[in-house]
């Protein structure tokens, strides 16, 4: 299936029951400026694309912003809260406030800026559920996304380029998604 704009995403989400009700979830920790991004929208999207049936991601990035509580602690307590409600996902709740120390990075401004430093552009993307109504970040825009595209964000260039080349082939993506496009440039 082509997938060409926003509202096919939406009606996929929609679509997918499970997803919605980790939305709903998500929401209801009413954590500030959060969103869940990565491989639960990434890999839906490309599983569609493919014609893949769908498969419930090994593990869930739900990311926020507060620069008020940069323990990790609280982190970890956001996991073990949710992997109450779903033990069959390795849950990773992480505030961007801490985050950019991963890499080296300076820190980030916000959720979307932590989003944007992730690795691949087509990673860079995110949903979350807000009063009913779903809402999504494309950092790079949906290019990649739609055209099956793995591309290094332009903060993994030199030394990091291999972080990249790395996940493709650890997660290996082309074998998932055969008609993936690997561009390290």
């Amino acid at each position: 299936m082509k997938i060409k704009t926003e509202a096919d995403i939406k009606a996929i989400v929609r679509a997918d029951p499970w997803m919605m009700d980790v939305l709903r979830s998500a929401e209801k920790l009413g954590l500030p400026d959060w969103w869940i991004g990565a491989g639960f929208l990434r890999n839906k999207v490309w599983d569609v694309m493919e014609g893949n049936e769908s498969q419930k991601p090994k593990d869930v990035d739900l990311v926020y912003f507060n620069p008020g509580d940069v323990t990790p602690e609280t982190d970890w307590a956001f996991d073990e809260a949710m992997k109450e409600q779903y033990p069959q996902v390795e849950w990773e709740i992480r505030n961007q406030a801490r985050m950019h120390y991963v890499n080296g990075f300076e820190p980030y401004t916000s959720t979307a800026d932590g989003i944007s430093h992730w690795v691949e552009t087509a990673t860079c993307v995110a949903v979350k559920l807000e009063d009913g109504e779903l809402k999504f970040l494309f950092c790079y825009g949906t290019d990649d996304l739609f055209n099956l595209v793995a591309r290094p964000t332009p903060y993994f260039t030199g030394d990091l380029i291999k972080t990249f080349h790395e996940r493709v082939e650890k997660k290996q993506w082309q074998k998932r998604w055969p008609h993936l496009k690997v561009i390290d440039k």
